[in-house]
């Protein structure tokens, strides 16, 4: 199997200088990689420092990978920037499963934990449940099991986390968001809305998108089952887009505010000179720094 021509790939080295591999084995090292159904991210952060040191893209902007192909490109995109030869203290990986469920955590029994996700969502053999948690909240998940053995067999210690996970820890505890009320992370092929109002979670979901008008026509709907108002809501964006792009003007014409999302010097430090837009790997880069950062909040309260 070879690279489609229509998988965009980019690597950002954020670090004014070169820094070699026998540098990087000496720092505390967190891998934050982000398995998206039509992305592969990754960023190295140093967790000590909170500087961010490289992140990687491989996107599809016609099609979501299959699980075959999944696995191709993971291991492909694992070689291609060395992620198997470096020391991490920790390794985290962000899975965007389209099979999940949230529901309270005094309703989930772990025996049952298929039953509940299968009452949603149709699941195959080859498929195992995950679970994390977020205050009251449990989340399940689904992993086909040989993407979780690959995984494991490369990174033992890893620890992994739905999307809808990194996106609560980020929509609570990122210095920018923690009055917000709606979040759009934008992918090639869908979106992932999440909404809270003050500290009450509200929803998550996701939506296939094929043009700028689905975009718009999700997140109007979803404003409108929330009883929020268009005039008055502040909608924040991150994601793999340009800042000219037609959904920005689109819903501009339409809601009240549209905030594109980037880092915060309280979670991470870019040099001056940095090319990395961070509000393309938003997730990826904030998900580890924002549970941290609620967790010192937590300590020092």
């Amino acid at each position: 199997m070879q690279l489609q021509s229509d998988i965009k790939i980019e690597e950002y080295n954020v670090v004014p200088q070169k820094i070699s591999e026998k540098e990087l084995k000496q720092k505390s090292l967190l891998l934050s990689l982000s398995i998206f159904q039509d992305e592969l991210e990754s960023a190295i952060i140093d967790l000590e420092a909170h500087s961010v040191y490289t992140s990687s893209i491989y996107a599809s902007s016609q099609r979501k990978f299959s699980n075959n192909e999944l696995t191709f490109l993971l291991n492909d995109f694992i070689h291609r920037y060395h992620l198997q030869s470096l020391s991490f203290k920790s390794i985290q990986i962000i899975h965007s499963s389209p099979h999940f469920t949230l529901c309270p955590a005094e309703f989930y029994l772990p025996e049952h934990k298929r039953d509940l996700l299968q009452f949603v969502h149709p699941l195959s053999s080859d498929e195992i449940i995950l679970t994390n948690d977020f205050e009251s909240i449990k989340i399940l998940y689904a992993i086909p099991q040989s993407l979780h053995n690959n995984l494991l067999q490369i990174f033992p210690s890893a620890r992994f986390f739905h999307s809808s996970t990194s996106m609560l820890y980020i929509l609570f505890f990122h210095p920018l968001l923690q009055h917000s009320k709606l979040w759009i992370h934008l992918h090639p092929n869908y979106i992932e809305v999440i909404a809270k109002d003050q500290k009450q979670f509200l929803f998550y979901n996701t939506f296939d998108t094929k043009t700028s008008l689905d975009v718009l026509y999700y997140i109007l709907f979803v404003i409108e089952q929330l009883k929020f108002s268009p005039k008055e809501t502040v909608v924040y964006i991150s994601g793999n887009i340009s800042l000219k792009h037609s959904i920005i003007q689109l819903l501009q014409k339409y809601l009240h505010s549209v905030q594109i999302l980037n880092h915060h010097p309280k979670l991470h430090i870019l040099p001056l000179n940095s090319s990395l837009l961070t509000h393309h790997h938003f997730i990826t880069l904030n998900h580890h720094l924002c549970a941290s950062y609620q967790e010192n909040t937590k300590a020092e309260s």
